[in-house]
């Protein structure tokens, strides 16, 4: 059976769609949806579901990921479906493992989490916890200090980096004949007055893009006030999204 490999973010792995959470002796494990749109428009097309999309990804995590994973799965994919990040994540090597920093990695406790976005629910809060107490150990929230300080948040940096990682595997599958759609949580703003981002942007090909009403899923979802968990859109925002993306690949001609 062909293959549809999706990546993205925590908004295509599904966090806090109703299938995600495993609870078992009290501890909360995450494993991928079945319910978000890429994984529905797989079962409308009869495809075997491969997501490579994990929580907190940068724009660099979903190419190096994605690329990846049609490497190992190359003589069956008959689609792919990729939702670029916010431009504020970063990748890194520490060591042994491949690293996500984002401003949220500096914080040393949960508590502006919390107030950001008035999380109430234990087990995201013990999840965002977990990971701010890794960041601590292993050295990657005193980086993302430093890093933040000095270059991450320049945002010909930001955009800098997510157009290299756009292009890039927008390049892999072309020269490996994938068909493939792009979309993101939220809209760039590529109109920066930079030569380099000028000649990136010249790479991109807009008909291989689709966004709902003109924005992102993230911000589209809020604007269509579809029911949210905590800072994730629930199951409704995921049919619909489906819908909007299967027309589209008919209308261009991508459908398997």
């Amino acid at each position: 059976m062909g293959k549809l490999i999706a990546g993205g973010d925590s908004f295509i792995y599904g966090s806090e769609l109703s299938d995600c959470f495993i609870e078992h002796n009290g501890i909360a494990t995450e494993q991928v949806s079945q319910l978000t749109y890429p994984a529905l428009i797989s079962k409308e097309l009869n495809l075997d579901y491969v997501c490579a999309a994990r929580p907190g990804y940068s724009n660099s995590a979903i190419c190096r990921t994605v690329m990846n994973t049609c490497e190992q799965h190359k003589d069956d994919i008959e689609l792919a479906i990729v939702s670029w990040s916010f431009s504020g994540r970063y990748e890194f090597r520490f060591k042994d493992s491949w690293e996500q920093i984002s401003a949220w990695t500096t914080l040393e406790t949960v508590d502006k989490i919390e107030q950001s976005f008035s999380i109430d629910n234990p087990i995201v809060l013990n999840h965002h916890a977990v990971e701010l107490d890794r960041a601590g150990r292993i050295g990657t929230r005193d980086f993302a200090k430093s890093y933040y300080n000095y270059v991450g948040s320049n945002y010909i940096a930001e955009i800098y980096d997510t157009l290299t990682s756009i292009v890039m595997l927008q390049q892999y599958f072309l020269r490996n004949d994938i068909p493939y759609v792009f979309s993101a949580v939220d809209r760039f703003k590529f109109d920066v007055e930079d030569e380099s981002i000028t000649t990136l942007k010249k790479q991109l090909l807009n008909d291989d893009w689709v966004w709902f009403n003109d924005k992102g899923f993230y911000t589209w979802a809020q604007d269509m006030k579809f029911p949210f968990a905590t800072t994730h859109p629930r199951e409704p925002a995921h049919i619909e999204a489906a819908h909007i993306v299967y027309e589209y690949l008919r209308y261009i001609g991508r459908l398997p």
